[in-house]
């Protein structure tokens, strides 16, 4: 192995273990710019960037949502199967007003 790679992979390590903070990864690299760092290993944190995309949409679309997102997990897969129609209208009629006032705005769109 040579020191390139080296450097590579200690590079790659501590954008893990830092969550992707470039710029301390760029001091203690020795990287004269941060954009070499998100140019060359930027790909790294993709895993990352899914997982937070996920915890996103979960905080958003989820009408119970906690602002712990801590122990939010990519989706399992969804099992498929008929809607119930009656068990959706009774969720709706006891929906609060705010959430119906979103619901109408997000059917207008």
């Amino acid at each position: 192995m040579d020191f390139h790679s080296l450097r590579h992979s200690s590079t790659t390590y501590k954008l893990k273990l830092n969550k992707g903070d470039i710029k301390a990864t760029q001091g203690d690299t020795g990287h004269a710019q941060a954009d070499m760092v998100t140019r060359v290993y930027a790909h790294i944190l993709d895993e990352d960037r899914k997982v937070n995309a996920v915890r996103m949409e979960k905080a958003f679309y989820s009408a119970y949502a906690s602002p712990d997102l801590r122990n939010v997990h990519p989706p399992e897969s969804e099992a498929t199967g008929d809607l119930d129609l009656e068990a959706f209208f009774a969720k709706l009629k006891s929906a609060s007003p705010e959430k119906l006032a979103v619901l109408a705005e997000l059917l207008r769109a």
